[in-house]
């Protein structure tokens, strides 16, 4: 056990650094997304944003690269911004992809076992018990989500790819 969190310690850093984000555990119940969404362009940060703040029936939560507005009045990253439950949306379809193909990813697992990597095992054992129960939902699980996504990568179009913590990605495609 120690030794698969010492692994976990150093993924989360290794992430940190790729993202070029302070801490890895940013992400909050409030807030889940921070620190995993990724531009699929640029390879930045999406940051959280609220447009008409002031007036609770425009309000819109949205989340854009931070990459794009580097230097004020001078435009970076070219990607679009994506509301908020699009996120959200985003991990219920993954979710469900997954009780829905159970047999392919319990067995993708079950390889995973035999890997040298304690941490892998160990999260491969995990999303076994999480996977093998699970049935189908319609709203997000923020437990769910914790336990195992690692971040949400997004592209123009509405294609987005969600990463795993065993490395396993699974595309969604949102209208």
């Amino acid at each position: 056990m120690w030794e698969a969190v010492q692994l976990e310690l150093e993924r989360r850093r290794d992430y940190c650094l790729e993202y070029g984000i302070q801490k890895f555990e940013c992400a909050t119940i409030n807030n889940p997304f921070a620190g995993r969404v990724i531009c699929g362009n640029c390879s930045h940060i999406f940051g959280r944003k609220v447009w008409n703040s002031n007036d609770d029936r425009r309000r819109r939560i949205i989340w854009r690269c931070n990459d794009k507005y580097v230097v004020k009045g001078e435009k970076g990253c070219v990607s679009k911004h994506i509301d908020d439950g699009v996120l959200y949306q985003a991990f219920v379809g993954a979710f469900n992809v997954m009780v829905d193909n159970k047999a392919y990813f319990i067995e993708k697992w079950h390889e995973s076992l035999e890997n040298d990597n304690l941490l892998k095992r160990y999260k491969a054992k995990q999303f076994i018990q999480i996977i093998t129960a699970a049935e189908p939902i319609t709203e997000y699980d923020v437990e769910l989500y914790f336990a195992l996504v690692e971040k949400i990568t997004v592209f123009d179009g509405g294609r987005l790819i969600v990463s795993l913590l065993d490395g396993t990605s699974v595309e969604c495609e949102i209208e």
